[in-house]
């Protein structure tokens, strides 16, 4: 006997998640990820952003960036339907500088369970703010680089 020994490990056989409505596609964000959806609003502009970064709201006494994640892979900004909704996400940084973060949606955030048998990847190659390309039941989505999406609405205010 080795002395080490492997220990059980309780691996979800789901993981409940939700698909998130953007003009271009879709997103897939573990439920614990969104923290709320809100209202469209107006942000406060933002000086000199990027133009992925479209102002700022108030949101529970915090500053919070809005992005449009179309715009960040490349594809033009789009206009919001009437169904259009803010999506308050969180980072997974709660210590951080920017513990959340809010993207413009196109709709109501879907609920779904994951499985390893209905999840697959995709060949395509990333883009900004991109993790990976899934395929969900054969619905094509993209699993958003939260780190990377805070990293760069991090470096866009600490440099003006």
């Amino acid at each position: 006997m080795s002395g080490v020994e492997a220990l059980p490990v309780d691996v979800p056989r789901e993981v409940s998640s939700l698909l998130l409505q953007l003009a271009d596609g879709l997103l897939l964000v573990p439920v614990d990820t969104l923290s709320e959806v809100i209202a469209i609003q107006t942000p406060v502009a933002a000086y000199d952003a990027p133009d992925w970064y479209l102002g700022e709201l108030n949101w529970r006494e915090q500053r919070l960036p809005l992005v449009s994640f179309e715009v960040m892979r490349g594809k033009p900004l789009s206009i919001t339907n009437d169904a259009g909704r803010i999506a308050v996400l969180n980072t997974g940084n709660p210590q951080g500088d920017l513990p959340f973060l809010a993207l413009v949606l196109q709709g109501t955030p879907r609920l779904v369970r994951v499985t390893a048998e209905e999840l697959a990847g995709r060949e395509q190659a990333c883009q900004q703010g991109e993790l990976m390309h899934v395929s969900l039941s054969g619905e094509a989505a993209v699993i958003p680089d939260l780190a990377e999406l805070e990293r760069a609405c991090l470096e866009y205010r600490n440099g003006r």
